[in-house]
């Protein structure tokens, strides 16, 4: 099992993350700290078991896998591909390849 370090405000401090993956996210940029078109991002697992994306902010925040948007609806959102997926555990939950 592979970890990395994710930033976390809330403690001001970084903390290990189990590391599930890599994507690449294909859509509409939104937010200052949120997804950005063709942006790169690790995939983690938290300690309560939820699959959670390291977005644009440095922390990690759970989105929608299939269909990556914010919450407030002022974006159409977007895709994630799966660059890497160790374990396959990505395309599990119905992510393709990035080719």
């Amino acid at each position: 099992m592979k970890y990395i370090d994710v930033f976390q405000c809330e403690l001001n401090k970084t903390i290990p993350l189990e590391y599930i993956g890599k994507v690449k996210y294909i859509g509409e940029t939104f937010g200052v700290d949120g997804l950005t078109n063709n942006g790169e991002y690790n995939i983690v697992r938290d300690k309560y078991g939820n699959i959670k994306v390291v977005d644009d902010s440095e922390e990690d925040y759970i989105y929608s896998l299939i269909n990556p948007s914010p919450l407030d609806g002022t974006s159409v959102g977007g895709t994630f591909y799966i660059i890497d997926d160790p374990n396959e555990e990505l395309r599990s939950y119905g992510l393709e390849k990035y080719d």
